[in-house]
């Protein structure tokens, strides 16, 4: 019996998680100063992105403010 082929689908690979998440794995980024360097830098050295609109860069010192905002695996 043959397998039926589904056409790709970019969205099926889509996991959602927020920085939040991300620090349960990466408990290092709780250590840093955000208001002095980007968290979407350290991030991307972690092949994550924040995808939030909502995020400004440096605005706030604690990670915890930002534990809300979604973050995308960089493949």
């Amino acid at each position: 019996m043959k397998k039926e082929k589904k056409p790709f689908n970019p969205n099926d690979f889509n996991v959602e998680k927020t920085v939040k998440d991300v620090l349960a794995d990466f408990p290092q980024l709780k250590d840093n100063d955000y208001s002095q360097i980007s968290l979407n830098e350290e991030l991307v050295k972690l092949n994550y992105e924040i995808a939030s609109r909502e995020y400004q860069d440096k605005k706030y010192e604690n990670i915890e403010d930002y534990f809300t905002l979604d973050v995308d695996y960089i493949v």
